[in-house]
């Protein structure tokens, strides 16, 4: 079994401390999301369990042999001129020079090392599959590569689609432990999904850093806090730890509130009686101890400060002025890239957006998104057709690439005010800028010293004061902690103007856009609904295409099966309908599925109801622990000590059992869609 084990780590930057006394230890089957605010370590710690960078103290012990999957590595030069296929497949071991071996050795008769050497076939092929080509295709297919991109050169791939080749490479080179640093950033929805599913499947350890809420909820199966007074770890998903450490905070601003009160009352004896004789001594040791109570109500507060991870940071946008009713026209809209006139983008767009609509477009990357925001906001010019704003609309841009309407000799306090509404008062200025992570440390700072997320943040933080009626957002939470998102994310909700945006991240979506517009061969699709209907609809369009090209790869002639009204399929060119035979068949064997599944399912409900009782039982026990009232009697936190040892002990046994549950009930599921498939063939 291969597992990771952290002991006491520390690690400090600048004299600034990151984390210290990080003990966890990660066993297969684990998935652990690390969660915190921007510059709270997680990239930091990553780069310590994969041995890249020394702790200042403390241990990392990864069992023997474990292979460990880490996407850290720079491209060289000699990289950049392999082609994508060859260099992702150039991590595993090379075959050739294994057969060579085995025809030496068969040549030689050397029994002893032919069966070394079927020994390590075997592990190959454990490892990484018999057919490596095969699963390398349907990793790159997955993470949204096409097949005529395969032979590409890595140099000729822009930033983004070369982070993804790395995490292919990873993925394809198999390992027990895989750490992962935003691995959703660069990927567009299906690649997103197709991950999530990938490492949902993985037998391994897995660690990850994300700032995805969604991607975080789903993968994650406990979640480890850095950021706080002290790097907290929790069994749940990342929603239980939230409400967990809220409901913790809510327990000391209590405990804060009787401690003020005791002070309160030892206070008033001290003042009433610490100038009579007979009271003096008394009311001198009254003082001492409320001294003390003020040190731990102290103590109480701080911890209160950073107690909610993930809470809202309270800001709202500016009202902006009335727009038109039209907010864009835009007629016979037609781009194609300048040093390619011949490939067209996009051609005979024709919409309008009307006032207040907030609209999230979607489309899978490359296929336009960026460019039409681009013409619509007028950075780029149309090969054909117009985009007109309406005479009221006062429009803001962002996109990843608008740094340059920032002065590099400029402060960043002065490029606020340069670009924001005169209307904005100072106070408003630094709010925003605190809001985007660029707090008062950096307000002198000149723009020049500050990274490319720095002036990506600088940039939104402004147009945001801008007062804007009409809002283009390109990939706006890019380069923003999860904290950050939620404010964002609460702020857009609030806008009362027009608002465009292109985004990847699926909560930002969910929560704000009203309708979703689909941009595709076939032009633009406007969709009159939510993204959450939106996206199950795709869902199940997904799942239905699977199951029809998985049909078509069976036919001997390759021919397209048509589907039988009903949603049953018909043989190919017309064939014959299921028979009554076959479909009583499918019931008895969906009926005979049901009946093993059933007790799995009610067993795993109850394992359920079982761990949220013992997460809340664990959750007062914490409380008792943390109240300095149980350490009075050494016999009460002897007994609380061992009680929460030993619900500790069973919430792991019941995750365990939900997880070997999970796996048998995936196992029969994918056994009966097999066999029910068969019956379409």
């Amino acid at each position: 079994m291969s597992k990771i084990t952290v002991q006491n780590v520390a690690k400090s930057y600048g004299g600034e401390e990151l984390f210290r006394n990080l003990s966890f230890e990660a066993l297969p089957g684990m998935r652990l999301a690390v969660a915190g605010p921007n510059g709270s370590g997680k990239s930091t710690l990553l780069r310590v369990l994969a041995g890249r960078t020394e702790p200042d103290g403390g241990s990392v012990v990864m069992s023997k042999g474990a292979r460990l999957g880490y996407v850290a590595q720079e491209l060289s030069q000699a990289d950049l001129v392999e082609p994508l296929l060859g260099w992702v497949l150039s991590v595993l071991p090379n075959w050739r020079d294994f057969w060579r071996e085995w025809e030496h050795a068969a040549e030689e008769r050397d029994e002893a090392r032919l069966k070394k050497l079927a020994e390590r076939q075997a592990r190959f092929e454990e490892q990484y599959g018999y057919n490596p080509e095969h699963r390398a295709r349907a990793i790159l297919s997955g993470l949204g590569f096409k097949d005529e991109k395969l032979a590409r050169r890595l140099e000729t791939l822009s930033g983004g689609w070369r982070e993804r080749a790395k995490l292919a490479r990873v993925l394809l080179q198999g390992a027990d432990i895989l750490l992962l640093d935003e691995p959703t950033n660069h990927l567009d929805l299906e690649a997103v999904e197709w991950l999530e599913d990938y490492l949902l499947n993985f037998k391994g350890t897995l660690i990850f850093v994300a700032h995805d809420r969604v991607f975080l909820e789903r993968v994650g199966t406990h979640v480890l806090v850095l950021g706080l007074n002290r790097p907290v770890v929790r069994a749940g998903s990342f929603s239980q730890f939230v409400a967990w450490m809220e409901e913790n905070a809510d327990q000391r601003e209590r405990e804060a509130a009787k401690l003020a009160a005791r002070i309160d009352h030892e206070e008033t004896f001290v003042s009433r009686f610490r100038v009579k004789a007979r009271k003096a001594a008394q009311a001198q040791s009254k003082l001492k101890k409320v001294d003390k109570l003020k040190e731990e109500l102290t103590k109480l507060k701080d911890e209160q400060l950073s107690a909610r991870p993930g809470r809202r940071l309270s800001f709202r946008l500016p009202e902006p002025g009335r727009g038109d009713k039209v907010v864009l026209n835009v007629v016979d809209l037609e781009y194609a890239y300048p040093d390619r006139p011949e490939k067209k983008v996009f051609s005979g767009l024709n919409f309008q957006i009307f006032r207040g609509k907030k609209i999230a477009l979607v489309a899978p990357n490359g296929k336009g998104k960026s460019s039409l925001l681009k013409v619509l906001a007028g950075v780029n010019t149309p090969t054909k057709g117009y985009a007109k704003l309406g005479s009221n609309t006062q429009m803001g841009y962002f996109s990843q690439h608008a740094q340059e309407i920032l002065r590099s000799t400029g402060t960043v306090i002065g490029e606020m005010r340069r670009l924001s509404d005169p209307r904005s008062t100072e106070e408003q200025l630094m709010g925003v800028l605190g809001l985007f992570l660029l707090g008062e440390k950096y307000f002198e700072r000149p723009v020049a010293a500050l990274s490319g997320g720095e002036k990506g943040r600088l940039v939104l933080a402004s147009l945001f004061m801008g007062r804007c009626n009409f809002l283009i957002l390109d990939e706006p939470t890019n380069h923003l902690d999860l904290e950050t998102r939620e404010g964002l994310v609460a702020a857009l909700k609030d806008y009362e103007g027009t608002l465009l945006m292109v985004a990847h991240d699926r909560h930002l979506m969910a929560e704000v856009a009203e309708e979703v517009w689909t941009l595709g061969p076939d032009g633009l699709t406007q969709r009159h609904e939510g993204f959450e209907d939106y996206d199950a609809k795709r869902r199940v369009a997904l799942t239905e295409a699977k199951l029809e090209s998985r049909r078509d790869a069976r036919k001997p002639d390759g021919a397209p099966v048509a589907a039988a009204s009903g949603g049953e399929a018909d043989e190919a060119q017309g064939g014959k309908r299921l028979s009554k035979e076959d479909k009583r068949r499918q019931a008895e064997l969906r009926n005979a599925y049901s009946r093993k599944l059933k007790p799995l399912r009610e067993e795993y409900a109850k394992c359920e109801q079982d761990l949220e009782r013992v997460l809340l039982e664990q959750g007062e026990l914490e409380a008792k622990m943390n109240d300095p009232a149980t350490y009075e009697s050494g016999g009460e936190a002897i007994a609380v000590n061992n009680q929460y040892r030993e619900v500790s002990d069973w919430a792991e046994r019941l995750m365990e059992r939900m997880g070997e549950l999970e796996a048998d009930m995936a196992a029969l599921q994918a056994k009966m869609d097999a066999e029910m498939e068969a019956f379409g063939e």
